[in-house]
């Protein structure tokens, strides 16, 4: 709700935040030298912005990662997944999986659920879909009431070209996390939000688990995950994949020195195509809406749809927003939404998460990065 942002305790939690302006233009009050600037701004990637359009809030993402640390689920990021399920379970749960959603309807007191088994009603659904799918595809045409250009109007986070490698081999150039960052990096965030093209000389992210973790590859192995920032929406044909692969593991093996395409042992990719067929991605974003100016906080897409009794999104298109602690907390905050209008008056803040957070917690372990 919007009236939430103006409480007191958040007015008085903003004091000394940069509220206007961009976090370009923040960054340059304190930083001179571009890879400095670089260093502090890179995690907007993961907010699904550039430094020009992304608002200087976002500086607190600095005290994240530098204050707070990185934290890891020992035993892969499949742990989180697992520890919600198992809170779910011990709440008396019943989780059913491989099971397409055809259709979302309305009904008196609920909502009517259509799969390939049947049609189910349930006093009140709980959507982890992108927003911009379920009102498209799954509610009835109008439904809600928005602008029919209301969802093609939006600004969708970058996609991401991936590739997931076993290597032979322990490279210890590498810590858990490695930026690989070129000289100037303007045209690369171009190629994403302003001209969409596959980019020449980009920007992207290197996580190798097995550094903190080595259940996760065989011995005298690494798990190698590379991220390429790119835009929604780009042609990715079988050819065009493979000529960026190979030029990515090209740059890598000349930045670095660390030449992979020797040592790989398993491969699989991921890409626009993926992210829109398999998750029902708009333009095949691998984020969903970036944080911009006209997409943050109370801007957002809000947990209960309006004009919809009983149906609330959860996940990075709403809020907080974008990355796993983000959802992890929308999840908390839909629980309190859903608990409070079913019982038709507020609900203990906080309650709602102690469970899940008790069981990560038992498996997390500081990071290191480098550049």
């Amino acid at each position: 709700r919007f009236r939430d942002y103006l409480s007191t305790d958040v007015l008085r939690s903003a004091r000394g935040l940069a509220l206007l302006g961009t976090m370009d233009d923040h960054v340059a009050d304190y930083f001179d030298h571009p890879k400095l600037r670089q260093l502090v701004q890179y995690t907007l990637v993961f907010l699904g912005g550039a430094p020009h359009n992304t608002p200087a809030l976002y500086t607190l993402m600095s005290h994240v990662d530098y204050g707070l640390g990185v934290y890891y689920p020992q035993g892969g990021m499949r742990e989180v997944v697992d520890a919600v399920a198992a809170v779910a379970r011990e709440q008396g749960a019943t989780i059913e999986t491989g099971t397409p959603i055809d259709a979302l309807e309305p009904t008196p007191n609920g909502f009517a659920v259509t799969t390939d088994a049947g049609r189910v009603r349930h006093d009140r659904v709980v959507c982890n879909a992108p927003p911009a799918h379920v009102e498209r595809d799954l509610l009835p045409a109008g439904v809600p009431d928005r602008p029919d250009d209301y969802w093609d109007d939006r600004t969708y986070a970058p996609s991401a070209f991936m590739l997931y490698l076993g290597v032979d081999g322990e490279p210890p150039e590498f810590e858990h996390h490695t930026l690989v960052l070129p000289t100037d990096w303007t045209p690369h965030f171009e190629s994403i939000f302003d001209d969409p093209a596959w980019p020449d000389d980009p920007a992207y992210y290197v996580n190798v688990p097995s550094r903190t973790d080595p259940s996760v590859a065989p011995d005298g192995c690494e798990t190698v995950v590379i991220l390429v920032p790119i835009a929604p929406g780009l042609e990715d044909d079988d050819a065009t994949r493979e000529r960026f692969r190979d030029a990515v593991l090209a740059d890598l093996a000349e930045t670095t020195g660390v030449d992979l395409r020797e040592r790989i042992r398993f491969e699989e990719r991921a890409c626009v195509s993926e992210f829109a067929g398999g998750f029902n991605k708009p333009q095949g974003t691998a984020l969903g809406l970036a944080h911009t100016l006209r997409q943050t906080g109370p801007l957002r897409p809000r947990h209960r749809v309006p004009g919809l009794e009983g149906l609330y999104y959860v996940g990075g298109d709403t809020n907080p927003g974008i990355g796993v602690p983000m959802c992890l907390l929308s999840g908390e905050h839909v629980t309190e939404a859903v608990l409070a209008d079913a019982r038709d008056g507020p609900v203990d803040r906080g309650r709602s998460g102690n469970g899940l957070r008790r069981l990560l917690r038992q498996g997390l372990y500081r990071v290191q990065s480098s550049l």
